[in-house]
C-alpha cells in the first residue's frame, strides 16, 4: 500500500515537472520566435500583423500554459505571479504617463478633443448599459465584488488601440493625417482610461462599508500620497541619471529600480500599479532634463515585452472564469464597440477630413479594444480570486481579440472592391 502511495505521488511529480518544462518551452519558443527574421516579415502581412496587434499569439501560448491545458501556472503559482504583474502593470502605466508632456498636451488639436470628449462619454454610457445587465445577473453577490469588474466593463468602452499600419495597406496620402489623429486619439483614451480607474477607485473602496465614506476618504488621502511619491521618484530618476553620465548598465539600474518602487508603492497603498505608474510617467516627461530622455526611451523599448508578459498571465489568472458568461459579455464589448465607435470616428473625422471615403477602413480602427482595457481588468483579478473579477478579465481578452479581426476583414473587403472598381473603370 504504501509502495503504491509513494509511486502515485512520484508519478505526479514527474508530471507536474513535465508541465512546468511545457510550460517554459513554449513562452521560450514564443519569445524566441518574436525575435526572428522569419516574424518581421511575416508582420508584413495584414493578418499577422493584426492578430500580433490584438495579442492573438501571447493569449493563446497563456492559455497553453494555464491551469486548463499544461497547468505550469496553476492557482498555487499565482502568488509568485503577482509582483512580476504588478511590475509590468507599473511599467504600461509608465508608457501611459509619459504622454502627458506640457508641450503635447497643448499642441491637442480642437476636433481630437472634441472626438474623444464625445467618444468618452459616449462609450461610459453604453459601457454603463452593459455593466449594468452584468450587474443583474449577478445580483446575489455583494457589491465589494462586483464593483471593480464593473468598472472595468465600463472602461473596455474608452479609448481604442492606437495602432492603424494595418489598416492602411498602401499608406495612401490621403489617410495619413487621419491616421496619425486616430493614433494620438488612442494614446490619450488610455490616459483618460487609467485616470478615470484611478479617481474611481477610492469610491468603490467605500461601497458596502459602515464607514464608507471614511474609507473613501482614506483612499483618497492615499491617492495624495500617490502623487507625493510619484514626484519623488520622478526627482530622484532625475538625479541619479545625472550621476551615470549616459552608461546604459547603470541607466538600467536605476529604470528597473523606478518601476518596482512604483510598483511596491501601488501595492502598499492598495492602488493599481497602473495609476502610480502613470502618475510617475507624468512627472518623468514634465521634468525638462536631457538625461531622462534616456530613461524614456528605454521605458518605450520594454513595452511590447511587458504587454506580452501580461497576455501571457492573463490565461493563468482568467482560469476560474465562468465561459457561459464570459463569452457573450466579450461579444457584446465588441460588437456594441465595432457598431458604435466607427459611427462616431466617422462623423468627427470626416469633419475634420472631408476628403475621406465614407467606406475607409481607418474608420474602423477605433472599434479595436486597447490592449490598456486588459490592464485595467488584471487589476480586479489580481487583486483577489472571486470569480467575477476573473470572467470579465476573460470577456475582455475575449473583446480584444475579435475586434483584432473585424477591422482586417474590412479593410481586405475594401481593398478588393476598389480593386474590382478599378478593373471595372478599365
Amino acid at each position: 500500500m504504501t509502495t503504491s502511495v509513494l509511486l502515485a505521488a512520484a508519478a505526479e511529480g514527474a508530471s507536474r515537472v513535465l508541465a512546468v518544462f511545457l510550460g517554459i518551452a513554449v513562452v521560450g519558443a514564443a519569445a524566441t520566435f518574436a525575435t526572428t527574421r522569419l516574424y518581421a516579415r511575416l508582420q508584413r502581412h495584414r493578418w499577422i500583423a493584426a492578430l500580433t496587434a490584438g495579442g492573438w499569439f501571447a493569449t493563446v501560448a497563456g492559455v497553453l500554459i494555464g491551469p486548463r491545458v499544461l497547468a505550469a501556472v496553476d492557482a498555487d503559482a499565482l502568488p509568485a505571479l503577482r509582483p512580476l504583474l504588478g511590475v509590468a502593470l507599473a511599467w504600461i502605466g509608465l508608457i501611459v504617463g509619459l504622454q502627458l508632456r506640457r508641450t503635447l498636451v497643448r499642441a491637442i488639436p480642437n476636433d481630437l478633443a472634441r472626438w474623444l470628449s464625445i467618444d468618452t462619454m459616449v462609450g461610459a454610457a453604453v459601457g454603463g448599459g452593459v455593466a449594468a445587465w452584468w450587474w443583474s445577473k449577478n445580483a446575489d453577490l455583494p457589491p465589494t465584488v462586483l464593483a471593480p469588474p464593473v468598472l472595468a466593463i465600463v472602461l473596455a468602452f474608452v479609448g481604442w488601440a492606437p495602432e492603424t499600419r494595418t489598416l492602411r495597406g498602401g499608406l495612401a496620402p490621403h489617410t495619413v493625417a487621419p491616421g496619425q489623429f486616430v493614433q494620438a486619439g488612442g494614446g490619450l483614451g488610455a490616459v483618460i482610461a487609467v485616470a478615470a480607474f484611478g479617481l474611481a477607485t477610492p469610491i468603490l473602496q467605500g461601497l458596502g462599508h459602515d464607514e464608507g465614506l471614511r474609507r473613501a476618504g482614506i483612499a483618497g488621502l492615499d491617492m495624495v500620497l500617490a502623487v507625493g511619491t510619484a514626484v519623488l521618484l520622478g526627482s530622484g530618476a532625475r538625479l541619479l541619471l545625472r550621476q551615470t553620465a549616459g552608461r546604459p548598465a547603470e541607466s538600467l539600474v536605476i529604470t528597473l529600480s523606478l518601476v518596482f518602487l512604483a510598483s511596491g508603492v501601488a501595492n502598499e497603498l492598495g492602488f493599481s500599479p497602473l495609476v502610480s505608474g502613470m502618475l510617475a510617467g507624468l512627472v518623468i516627461a514634465n521634468l525638462r532634463d536631457p538625461h531622462l530622455r534616456d530613461l524614456e526611451r528605454g521605458l518605450q523599448s520594454a513595452e511590447p515585452g511587458m504587454a506580452v508578459l501580461m497576455l501571457l498571465s492573463c490565461g493563468s489568472l482568467a482560469a476560474g472564469a465562468s465561459l457561459a458568461e464570459a463569452v457573450p459579455l466579450g461579444i457584446a464589448i465588441a460588437g456594441l464597440r465595432l457598431v458604435i465607435k466607427p459611427l462616431l470616428a466617422r462623423r468627427e473625422l470626416r469633419r475634420s477630413f472631408p476628403d475621406l471615403d465614407r467606406t475607409e477602413p481607418l474608420l474602423l480602427g477605433p472599434a479595436r479594444l486597447p490592449m490598456i482595457a486588459v490592464a485595467i481588468a488584471v487589476g480586479p483579478a489580481l487583486a483577489s480570486d472571486d470569480g467575477p473579477a476573473s470572467t470579465v478579465l476573460a470577456a475582455i481578452m475575449i473583446a480584444l481579440l475579435l475586434g483584432a479581426i473585424a477591422p482586417a476583414i474590412a479593410a481586405r473587403r475594401h481593398s478588393g472592391s476598389d480593386h474590382m472598381a478599378a478593373e471595372a473603370a478599365a
